[in-house]
């Protein structure tokens, strides 16, 4: 006779000052796990609802139903003050209102109860019910599988002869992994390195050994080792194609977008690929591989870059790599600038690498090369003490724009008909000691995010977009009262494209850019926390540290000055340009400062003053 199981779930919820409980009915089953899923299936929590008058208190973060978790950062809210307790246990709440614990959960039914009791005794209760069935989240071995997402190439290409594909996947743990190359027959055997729960599979695939201008198919496929319970080998259906081309066969592109993105590799942080170069429409580039969406270009004989195929328009006629030779070169003072004019008698492709530890600017020109080259200096240049050169590759000239300081004010290189022409930017006009110290500047603000874009929510719902609102006016507020011109790039609550607000902040002429924003990430509401300043050009480091050090004076901690990052707002070379992150929303104790007003001011007060130790560090 099977064994009866007879089960009562009650889910009860004191929501907006009343009182709601539901009582299962009464279910006799022999299966207690599908008995007690159907039952809370039919009595949701409704604790999460929206909130109403008080007393409230809700969940914010909870497990499924049915979880397989062993345990659960459970996080809740509820006005401020109040005692609160998670399953009778009391936690801290926060100013922001938010509580939280981790609940461990017994095999089968569960329930979680939040509890708030307000000053003057009224009590606020919330109950979640929920099943944990223990279960083994380690990914079996068979039936063999493969993760579709991990195949690499990850699209189909075009290489040239004597290149070599990588091909690369995750499967079941400790099998037999091969790629099969069709037409041909070709099967090449894979390398397997095990980890926890499976292995990643590799091999190389030379191009010499197929036919040039032949297409090939690419599939991998995993097979049982001896003795497994399984016999077939498993095949997904998933292929790539390989396409062998001769370097003629690429066709020339001319760049068709402003600040089109030429980067050095497919890399795929957050922020995209590391950027060699942001080329303007005209410059002319030689195909010499496509992968997926995106062209690689051959720049020099040891050098490449990636562009997107949407940036660049394939261009018919000749399919030669265009190339000129350089005689001249002058420098001399400008409006405003120092300018440097070098030749550009063919749109070939270019690049500037900012390097202050040699106090110089590092030019480079792909496809133009040297003879008897004249460097002509006028007096009464302020910023560039001497050009140099170099014939790097037979192929590759560059250009060494020495200055006289590794303190510059921003620089821009730009086509000017047959010619390219770099500004170097005259400091502006401060006196620190005076009663405005920051007279004679303009200073751009970015408040990061707006409109549809929130940025990352806080813990108890606090939105990105608005605290670096917030801060932004504030930061303006006591730049201007110093005597400074302030740009807010954007100056209410609404959508902007990044391109758009670094136009903005460049096209008003504005002497230094700051970019605010918050922070978000790491596992549990105490983990990652405190503050961080960001720079893309090395020469704005400095200003990055300076407000960096300032801001940890707010009490936040360390989470450090990040360098190279490639956000579009800042990755701007005409301006100094700095990103700040505030704090953690993910952090509940950070999120509670960047939620008071008055840390707030604290740090706009930080940043401005940080602004003031940079200029006092280049002053002297």
């Amino acid at each position: 006779m099977k064994k009866l199981t007879v089960i009562f779930l009650v889910a009860t919820a004191m929501l907006a000052g009343c009182n709601t409980a539901r009582k299962a009915q009464q279910t006799v089953v022999a299966d207690p796990a599908a008995a007690a899923a159907e039952t809370l299936a039919a009595i949701p929590c409704r604790c999460d609802s929206a909130v109403h008058s008080s007393p409230w208190v809700k969940f914010l973060r909870l497990p499924e139903q049915v979880t397989y978790l062993p345990q659960f950062d459970v996080l809740c809210k509820s006005e401020y003050p109040a005692a609160v307790s998670i399953n009778g246990e009391a936690v801290k709440q926060y100013k922001t209102g938010i509580f939280f614990a981790t609940v461990p959960f017994i095999e089968g039914v569960n329930k979680i109860t939040a509890e708030a009791v307000y000053p003057d005794g009224r009590t606020a209760l919330c109950e979640h019910v929920l099943i944990y069935e223990k279960k083994d989240m380690t990914r079996p071995v068979y039936p063999l599988w493969v993760d579709r997402r991990s195949v690499e190439p990850a699209a189909d290409v075009e290489l040239l002869p004597d290149e070599v594909v990588k091909v690369s996947f995750r499967g079941s743990k400790g099998q037999n992994g091969f790629v099969d190359v069709q037409p041909g027959r070709v099967t090449l055997a894979c390398l397997r390195t095990d980890y926890d729960d499976y292995s990643i599979y590799t091999a190389e695939l030379p191009l010499r050994s197929l036919i040039a201008g032949r297409s090939y198919t690419l599939g991998v496929r995993l097979s049982p080792v001896a003795g497994a319970p399984v016999k077939g080998a498993y095949e997904p259906d998933l292929q790539r194609r390989v396409t062998v081309r001769q370097p003629e066969d690429f066709p020339l592109l001319r760049v068709s977008n402003d600040n089109a993105r030429l980067v050095y590799n497919l890399g795929a942080p957050r922020l995209g690929g590391p950027i060699r170069s942001e080329l303007g429409p005209g410059v002319v580039l030689k195909a010499s591989g496509r992968i997926g969406d995106n062209y690689r270009v051959r720049l020099s004989n040891v050098e490449t870059g990636i562009i997107n195929k949407d940036d660049v328009e394939i261009m018919s006629g000749s399919k030669l790599q265009p190339s000129y030779i350089v005689t001249s070169m002058t420098c001399v003072p400008g409006d405003g600038a120092d300018i440097v004019s070098i030749p550009w008698l063919e749109p070939v492709p270019y690049e500037v690498y900012p390097d202050p530890d040699q106090k110089r600017l590092v030019i480079t020109l792909f496809g133009a090369e040297s003879a008897s080259t004249w460097v002509t200096h006028r007096k009464g240049c302020r910023m560039i003490d001497k050009l140099t050169w170099e014939q790097v590759t037979p192929e590759t000239f560059r250009v060494y724009v020495n200055l006289n300081s590794e303190t510059i004010w921003g620089y821009d290189i730009r086509p000017s008909g047959r010619s390219l022409s770099l500004r170097v930017k005259y400091p502006p006009v401060f006196d620190l000691a005076g009663k405005k110290p920051l007279a004679g500047l303009k200073i751009a603000i970015e408040a990061g995010h707006g409109g549809s874009n929130t940025g990352a929510v806080g813990l108890s719902g606090l939105l990105e977009k608005d605290i670096n609102l917030d801060l932004s006016f504030r930061l303006g507020d006591l730049c201007e009262a110093m005597g400074a011109e302030v740009v807010q790039v954007r100056d209410s609550d609404r959508d902007m494209t990044l391109i758009e607000k670094r136009n903005i902040a460049i096209e008003s002429g504005a002497d230094m850019l700051i970019s605010i924003h918050a922070n978000a990430g790491g596992r549990g509401y105490l983990s990652v926390a405190g503050t961080s300043t960001y720079w893309h050009n090395p020469f704005w480091a400095p200003l990055a540290q300076t407000i960096y050090d300032r801001l940890l004076e707010t009490g936040l901690i360390e989470f450090g000055v990040v360098g190279s990052f490639n956000y579009t707002v800042t990755r701007a070379s005409q301006l100094p340009a700095v990103l700040v992150e505030q704090a953690f929303m993910s952090h509940a104790e950070d999120e509670e400062k960047l939620a008071d007003s008055d840390f707030r001011q604290l740090e706009a007060e930080k940043i401005c003053q940080g602004i003031i130790d940079y200029l006092d560090g280049i002053k002297r």
